[in-house]
This record gives C-alpha cells, structure tokens and sequence, in this order.
C-alpha cells in the first residue's frame, strides 16, 4: 500500500512539474511551487529528486514514446523512423517543454547539465548504435564521423523546433534525409550513392 501512495505522490509531482514548466517556464518553477501544486510537502519531493532541475528533467523524460520493438533491418528506414518520432515528439506537448527547457538552459547551468545529460545523451547513443549498425554493414560510409552524423540529421529539427520557421513532420524529414543521404553512404559505383526507393507512410 506504501509503495501505491508513493509512486502516485511521484506522478502527481511530475504532472505538476510539467502543468507549471509549460505555463510558466522551467526557470520560473520552484521546488515550493511544484509541492503546492502536487499536494505534497517539498520533504516528500527531496526524497525522491535532489533538485528543481531534477523533477524537470524526469517530467520531460516520462513523455517520451518507447522505442519501436521490432525495427526495420534497414538503415536507412532505422534512421527515418527515428528522426520521425523526433519530429513527432517536437510537434507534441512535449516539444512545447523541450523549447522552454532548452531556453532557461541558457541561463541555468545545472538545468542545461541535467539536459544533456539526463535527456540528450542516451538519445545520441540510441541514433549512434543505429549509424554504427550502418557502418558496419556497409550501408554507410566506412570513414563517417558518427557525431558529425547525428548532428547532421537531426541538427535540422531541433533548429526548426528552436526556431518555429518550419514544420517538423513526416514530410519534411523524408526531405531532409534525401538531402543528407548521399553525404553518410559517399561515393559508389559510377560516381554517385545508390538511390532508394522512399518509405511509403503517412505525410
């Protein structure tokens, strides 16, 4: 019975946490706020979460999608249906909280630690495993610098959820996969990357 009360204390304090970051912004919600709003006392918040940043951190990564269970052998569709759920994730609330997270970051060094971290790290080795798949199968080129790469794919997203000047969706990420396909496989047999036939799904 303890342990039902505890773990929906947690979720009424990450639902705070993420109801107050959303209207107020990470940098204005305090530990006092996210305990008012949850019903708890900060006590309880400090048992389970060392800092404001923390309980940030864990609301934004409790929205996440899981990851597919059964991925594509291919790549290249790998690589597509993961920068999908990323444009996916930014068209979502939560690419509304990644926004605000990223920009108090700016001035919260603890808060852009737990970011890169906390959020970003395991997502880069996730999209890393798969570029290494490539390489090693010989999808993709044999010298290809692995961060280069991510930061190549999914630079454009982040700038467009940053930015707001474009959409994220299926569409633009079949776009963008197209423009950068050629650089990741280099050259082949008569001077040009081999063309592949685009994934049909939703637009």
């Amino acid at each position: 019975m303890a342990r039902t009360r505890d773990e929906a204390a947690q979720q009424r304090i990450l639902r705070a946490a993420r109801e107050l970051v959303c209207d107020l912004g990470p940098r204005a919600v305090s530990i006092d706020a996210i305990a008012d709003a949850a019903g708890v006392g900060k006590q309880t918040i400090y048992r389970w979460w060392p800092s404001r940043s923390a309980v940030v951190m864990d609301a934004l990564i409790e929205m996440t999608d899981p990851e597919p269970a059964d991925p594509p052998d291919s790549v290249r569709e790998r690589i597509r249906l993961q920068m999908r759920r990323v444009a996916r994730m930014f068209a979502s609330r939560q690419g509304r909280l990644i926004r605000e997270v990223v920009a108090d970051a700016q001035g919260d060094p603890d808060l852009a630690e737990d970011f890169r971290r906390r959020f970003l790290a395991h997502r880069r080795a996730r999209g890393a495993a798969t570029i290494a798949r490539g390489i090693s199968t010989g999808e993709l080129r044999p010298d290809l610098d692995i961060e280069d790469a991510l930061d190549v794919l999914y630079g454009p997203l982040w700038f467009r959820l940053l930015v707001g000047h474009r959409p994220t969706g299926p569409a633009a990420v079949d776009r963008l996969l197209d423009l950068v396909w050629p650089g990741l496989v280099g050259p082949r047999e008569g001077g040009r990357a081999p063309v592949q036939a685009r994934a049909v799904g939703p637009r």
